[in-house]
């Protein structure tokens, strides 16, 4: 099994590690305001399915992949009420035989936090550029101011809107703009050692050919908890997803009716912490889409185990 590495990958996951290290005692948000961090994670797992869900690709087979990733993050807080934070993360997948769907992805991030009298304002900048297989495949960004606020010590609210732009390099039928509506709820049952997540998503995409344009709802539970195990700290996630599309603007051709997709998805996610914020991962995902486009109807089960350096 020949699994490639990304070289600008590693290069930047050690040049990541060595500057955060040298620097977080210097640059500590009680000492000047600024504030680094950063992760460092490496993964080897499975998927019995291979799929690229953006252009509706599924190949029914598996294959092993390796993963390789390195963030860093850097926040400035001007005072209790105003702070800014960047990040920049790479990401490198590669399969073993399956070397058309290698995806290289470098995410960047900015934003803006205000706080006043226990409400936070936020505007956020996200821009993903993605590679499949070695050529350009996805840059997507996306503009989001939000709006937060608790309601007591366990409760916790939060709205966002979003607008997304969309560009597919070799498909350009499929570039899109979005609008997307967002509720979050936090209930905080015994602080970040035990919490649950719900939230509802609202979005309405519309695409250079108007087949592609849908309406959609996603509904979001999660459980997270903090715990020992085997004398070990240990973060747990449970996460569950249901999202319906219905791209009501034009019949679809190939099945002479409007396409319909409903998605579930699951996830289970442990980080044991086996040194000071190093971390062993397991996580499990699985994936089922019904489509009444047979092309789009798939089932993806991921097995992913790996390592990571938070700091």
């Amino acid at each position: 099994m020949t699994i490639k590495v990304s070289i600008l990958c590693i290069i930047s996951m050690c040049t990541a590690l060595f500057l955060i290290d040298a620097t977080k005692d210097v640059y500590s948000k009680d000492n000047s305001g600024v504030s680094l961090g950063g992760q460092i994670q490496a993964q080897i797992g499975n998927d019995n399915n291979v799929v690229i869900e953006e252009i509706d690709l599924t190949t029914s087979s598996g294959d092993t992949f390796f993963t390789l990733k390195a963030k860093g993050d850097i926040a400035y807080a001007f005072n209790n009420a105003h702070s800014i934070s960047a990040s920049l993360s790479l990401t490198d997948q590669n399969y073993s035989d399956a070397d058309n769907f290698d995806l290289q992805t470098i995410l960047s991030t900015f934003g803006y936090k205000f706080k006043y009298s226990g409400y936070t304002f936020s505007l956020d900048y996200r821009k993903a550029d993605a590679q499949l297989g070695g050529n350009d495949f996805l840059v997507l960004t996306q503009i989001s101011p939000s709006f937060s606020f608790f309601l007591n010590k366990e409760n916790f609210i939060r709205l966002a809107y979003t607008n997304i732009e969309k560009e597919l390099v070799n498909n350009p039928a499929r570039d899109a703009k979005s609008d997307e509506y967002g509720l979050d709820y936090y209930f905080f049952w015994k602080g970040l050692s035990d919490y649950f997540i719900s939230s509802f998503r609202l979005r309405e995409e519309d695409a250079l050919d108007p087949v592609f344009n849908y309406r959609s709802y996603q509904i979001r539970l999660a459980y997270k908890k903090r715990f020992s195990l085997i004398g070990y700290q240990s973060r747990f996630t449970a996460d569950a997803r249901y999202r319906e599309r219905d791209f009501d603007t034009l019949v679809n051709p190939v099945i002479s009716a409007f396409r319909v997709d409903k998605r579930r998805a699951f996830s289970l996610l442990n980080e044991l912490e086996v040194f000071d914020d190093f971390f062993w991962n397991l996580e499990l995902a699985h994936v089922k889409n019904n489509s009444n486009l047979a092309s789009a109807s798939f089932s993806e089960t991921e097995i992913t185990t790996g390592f990571s350096y938070q700091f």
